[in-house]
């Protein structure tokens, strides 16, 4: 499994991140960190169209299901942008620690997220619904 490859990107999402992390980098120091890793996931993001992005590829706007590697737990979530964020819901902001962990990677890869009680290895276990794939 897959640790830190490149991660893939459509187009169109690269370009909405762009515009929100360029009107978000004026704001606290909390959500500069996770702009730092935005930006450097983006850097070497292999951009693709809408229509070529594989099915297995984690998009915003994806449902799909965690592993936690060491608890064995399941859990389902969705990658959104952060003004429809609701983490009771499972709707994880792309900001988020685990959101930009799984963007851009493929089911089966694992990812290390570092959080403030410690560091998790998830698994991207399923992708249950990836906008783009509809699109086929």
């Amino acid at each position: 499994m897959k640790l830190h490859d490149t991660i893939q990107l459509t187009r169109q999402d690269a370009e909405r991140l762009r515009f929100m992390a360029e009107a978000l980098a004026s704001q606290s120091r909390g959500i500069q960190k996770q702009l730092r890793t935005l930006d450097g996931l983006m850097t070497s993001a292999l951009l693709l169209e809408a229509t070529e992005t594989p099915a297995n590829v984690v998009t915003i706007d994806s449902r799909i299901v965690v592993e936690d590697v060491y608890a064995g737990e399941l859990k389902e979530i969705e990658l959104v942008f952060p003004e429809e964020s609701n983490p009771q819901a499972g709707k994880l902001s792309v900001l988020s620690a685990i959101g930009c962990a799984v963007l851009g990677r493929a089911v089966g890869d694992r990812v290390v997220v570092e959080t403030d009680k410690g560091s998790l290895q998830l698994r991207i276990a399923a992708l249950i619904y990836q906008p783009e794939a509809s699109l086929l």
